[in-house]
């Protein structure tokens, strides 16, 4: 039987490799989810409903509607440079997986209500050059 040996460099190497990785991944959360949020869009079915100004020190909640007739509103509150889904009724989300999602504060974050079909996210400056967007 082959058994393997681990030797002071070989753990080095693997030790190395961990300490890079972090740092590169770490380095890629402060340069690509730091200074690109500027506004928070909001979705429903599909189609464009809000895009409401970021401001980190604002403190506000605000309603989106949904629905056939935009009969039924979710809340979001927008606090400390972050925002979260506030919880709806279980008739209207049963499992509350939206609020349940908690503060996003990062620009690959997102708030999803499937039932709803809610989608609330971070976007950059406004283009005004793109068509559409695919969710």
């Amino acid at each position: 039987m082959i058994t393997l040996r681990l030797t002071f460099c070989d753990k080095m190497f693997a030790a190395m490799v961990v300490v890079f990785s972090l740092g590169l991944f770490i380095l890629n959360l402060q340069i690509f989810a730091g200074p690109g949020r500027q506004y928070i869009s909001v979705h429903v079915d599909n189609e464009f409903v809000m895009e409401l100004s970021f401001d980190e020190s604002a403190e506000k909640l605000v309603s989106v509607p949904f629905g056939a007739a935009r009969e039924h509103s979710a809340v979001l509150e927008i606090s400390g440079g972050r925002v979260r889904m506030l919880p709806m009724e279980e008739e209207l989300c049963p499992r509350g997986i939206c609020s349940h999602t908690g503060w996003i504060s990062l620009d690959f974050q997102s708030i999803v209500c499937v039932p709803n079909r809610i989608v609330v996210s971070f976007t950059g400056e406004k283009d005004e050059d793109v068509d559409g967007v695919t969710f």
